[in-house]
């Protein structure tokens, strides 16, 4: 099968920030290779488990980050194993790793070093702090660098502490950015020849999620600190001063299966007429179709009142009761999924989203979630499912460097 990414070879040395960039690039077609460490204590938090099986080739996490790749077991504390590591960056075409400045250096990994080992490498480094910060040499997780992003301090409600998200949404926003900058350098080396170094700063990636929308210009042209809103609009109560007589609709609501989010403020022209036949349909309108409430500014007086409606409304209705029949009327009202609605949902279902992937060992199929997009020529596709620790570090040593 011809792939985007076939052909490349990918040494993978990185932790869990670094597993969804190597996962896209692997499921594009590149030959990653993940270098391991059995005794590291990665390895025995890595759960939860395929049946409760507590051991690392069972780690579910481990199935979802590490399907199409090939797994080399070295302890490079170990001088020899560390030659080794050293032998195979000379002849990768991509470096991943995850190592704060201080410990890049103690194992003789910097920028530099690696360009000297392979003067035509791309060298792509995911850390919490890039390598010429104050921060550089510091420690993080998901949670703290989040926490660092600002985007904490804008999720749930205001009385409530800050919220976490989930998902380690700054790994996967740091991991896209660090496979788009791969791939544009293996291009770039394609054409040129020249090896590129790629630094990637968590921090900075998921900063970008607070600041590249209005919050930033809220702060500098208003000195608004944005906070949390809870089940109201991002900007409700929180406008500058000549906007703070705008009454911006609630966007959360329950239904009698759990919640949905109403995009009102959204709402092209004359959306309001279909707002108020959809709630008509199910004698929910109470008095909104009075014509005083076509007025707009008149709506905007009583928005509390339009919201208690809105809120009287969903708690009759299931998730999908209440989006199917407000689409039919363009009303842009959406079901908030869980885990288990996903599985079941109609469009990822049309679309083919999940992959069903043979485990030989369990003699059985485990189905995954599927590509984040398509592509006809050059299809993403798992073709084989996580390897197990160490399962092929003959395989590459004699592939690599025929030892």
């Amino acid at each position: 099968m011809n792939q985007s990414l076939s052909g490349i070879k990918i040494l993978d040395f990185s932790g869990p920030a670094g597993f969804y960039c190597s996962k896209l690039l692997a499921d594009l077609g590149a030959e990653v290779v993940i270098v391991e460490n059995p005794s590291d204590e990665l390895f025995n938090n890595l759960g939860p488990y395929y049946n409760d099986i507590k051991d690392p080739n069972y780690s579910l996490y481990r199935w979802h980050f590490h399907t199409n790749k090939k797994s080399v077991a070295l302890n490079i504390s170990n001088p020899k194993d560390k030659e080794t590591l050293n032998s195979l960056i000379k002849h990768a075409d991509v470096f991943i790793d995850t190592l704060t400045h201080q410990e890049a250096n103690s194992l003789n990994l910097s920028m530099e070093n690696v360009r000297a080992l392979n003067p035509h490498i791309v060298h792509t480094r995911i850390t919490g702090f890039p390598d010429n910060s104050e921060y550089s040499s510091y420690k993080y997780t998901d949670m703290t660098v989040l926490a660092m992003s600002g985007l904490m301090s804008i999720t749930g409600f205001p009385e409530d502490p800050p919220n976490q998200m989930g998902g380690e949404q700054a790994y996967h926003m740091a991991s896209l950015n660090a496979a788009i900058g791969t791939m544009i350098s293996v291009l770039e080396r394609e054409l040129t020849g020249t090896g590129k170094d790629v630094s990637v700063s968590i921090q900075e990636c998921a900063s970008m999620s607070t600041l590249q929308t209005a919050n930033f210009n809220y702060y500098t042209w208003h000195g608004i600190n944005r906070g949390r809103n809870g089940l109201n609009h991002p900007f409700s109560d929180q406008g500058p001063s000549y906007d703070e007589d705008r009454n911006f609709p609630r966007v959360l609501y329950e239904s009698k299966d759990g919640w949905v989010a109403h995009a009102a403020h959204l709402a092209p022209p004359g959306a309001w007429k279909n707002y108020v036949k959809w709630l008509s349909d199910y004698d929910s309108q109470q008095d909104l179709d009075d014509p005083k409430f076509e007025n707009h500014e008149t709506r905007n007086l009583f928005q509390n009142h339009i919201n208690d409606v809105m809120k009287s409304h969903c708690a009759k209705l299931t998730k999908q009761e209440i989006y199917h029949s407000a689409q039919k009327l363009k009303i842009l009202v959406l079901p908030i999924n869980s885990v288990k609605d996903l599985t079941e949902d109609e469009q990822l279902i049309y679309r083919g989203y999940f992959e069903k992937v043979f485990h030989q060992d369990l003699n059985t199929e485990i189905t995954y979630p599927g590509a984040p997009y398509q592509m006809k020529k050059t299809p993403w596709k798992i073709k084989s499912p996580a390897p197990k620790v160490g399962e092929n570090t003959q395989q590459i040593l004699n592939e690599w460097l025929n030892q």
